[in-house]
């Protein structure tokens, strides 16, 4: 009897077990694929490196507990380069609940283009009731939109000032200072430069050495420079720096380039100040004396240029001249203007020796309050091959005296 009533209770229980079986295969075989959201964004992003930050919602439709397992994050850029393999951690997610997954991966996009990134994301659902076991497979891919970030960069914002000029035997130094500013971001990385200074008929005339230099995010930079020009510059009307080069952009291990251009106006050199303002003079000296001959008085004048520059100083336009002079006012009486050009090299003298053959006819009629002979040398001062020049007259005295 007990042993009948044992088998009697191992069948209904076996009979519950199959239809409770039966009613969990049916229920597996209808297992539903969560409902996955996913968001993927750079935060954290500097010259060499990025985070991408990615939360994963997992939401459980079905009616009974599942399990998240063997997530895998890839991530690519356009070309197919690999920039993030990582695996998430899964783990058990509740009857309609929902589970979230955040991971932050430290990506470096290695020179290649990051405009679109493509995430690919792998896994398995799970659900299993003591020997009754179903697995789904989940893969979605995401793409996370760049271009913003690599469309939007700016070059550079640059202004430049000639500070002094300086003249020397190959032409005329300068310096200038040049400040850059970064509106991006990221920093950039100044380079292949180029800085030609042009004529007003784009004739070449000189150039500004500019060294390629690192300008930080949102940041100024003023840095010093200098650059050359040909004596030819001095007869410009115009002179225009034209600087053109490459702004590099790090973005994350990327790399682009942003061409940017200044076109800036510069004062043409006053050789004024280029000769007047050096330190060591250059001095002129004039020499007076005289001849009586039977035709009239035959003044000698001796000009001397003692140049202490260190370049090439040609006086032309000469005009000699002999004057009275009466109470302030002077009269011409004698002059010269066939004369040839004085060159003083840098560093030594430059000489002329002329005659002015005043007739008696000119010197009888002086008026005898006239107190002083006096002559004058007048010319333009320049380079050789330089229309620019600076005009100068020197005079020397001499007391008339013995002519009255």
């Amino acid at each position: 009897m007990k042993k009948r009533i044992f088998i009697i209770v191992i069948g209904i229980i076996t009979i519950i077990y199959i239809i409770l079986g039966l009613f969990l295969f049916l229920n597996l075989q209808i297992l539903e694929a969560p409902e996955v959201t996913i968001n993927a964004e750079l935060t954290k992003i500097n010259s060499e490196e990025a985070v991408l930050k990615t939360i994963i919602d997992v939401y459980n439709p079905n009616d009974f507990e599942i399990v998240m397992k063997d997530l895998k994050i890839i991530t690519c850029t356009p070309d197919g380069c690999e920039v993030a393999n990582v695996f998430i951690k899964g783990g058990e997610i509740c009857s309609n609940k929902n589970t979230s997954y955040l991971r932050e991966i430290l990506i470096s996009f290695n020179d290649h283009s990051p405009e679109l990134l493509k995430s690919m994301i792998t896994g398995v659902v799970g659900a299993n009731f003591l020997i009754i076991k179903k697995t789904i497979p989940i893969k979605i891919g995401i793409i996370t939109n760049l271009k913003y970030l690599v469309n939007e960069l700016s070059a550079p914002i640059l202004n430049i000032n000639i500070n002094d000029y300086k003249i020397n035997e190959n032409g005329i130094n300068l310096n200038a200072k040049i400040n850059v500013y970064n509106p991006n971001s990221f920093d950039i990385y100044l380079k292949n430069i180029s800085a030609p200074i042009k004529s007003e008929s784009s004739e070449v005339l000189g150039n500004i050495t500019i060294i390629g230099n690192k300008v930080l995010a949102k940041s100024d930079l003023s840095f010093n420079c200098t650059g050359n020009l040909l004596f030819k510059s001095l007869d410009a009307k115009k002179l225009t720096i034209n600087i053109n080069g490459d702004a590099g952009v790090k973005i994350a291990g990327f790399d682009k380039n942003l061409s940017f251009n200044l076109k800036s106006n510069i004062a043409v050199p006053d050789l004024n100040e280029l000769i007047l303002s050096e330190d060591k003079a250059t001095f002129l000296s004039i020499k007076l004396d005289e001849k009586f001959t039977l035709k009239g008085i035959v003044f000698y004048i001796k000009l001397e240029l003692n140049n202490s520059y260190k370049i090439d100083i040609e006086i032309r336009e000469i005009i000699f001249r002999i004057h009275t002079v009466s109470d302030g006012k002077y009269k011409i009486i004698g002059e010269t203007r066939e004369v040839e050009n004085i060159i003083a090299y840098s560093g030594k003298e430059g000489r002329a020796s002329f005659e002015i053959l005043v007739p008696y006819s000119k010197i009888i009629p002086i008026d005898w309050s006239t107190d002083w002979i006096m002559a004058s040398v007048i010319g333009r001062a320049g380079i050789k091959g330089v229309n620019q020049s600076v005009y100068l007259e020197i005079r020397g005295y001499q007391s008339l005296h013995p002519f009255r």
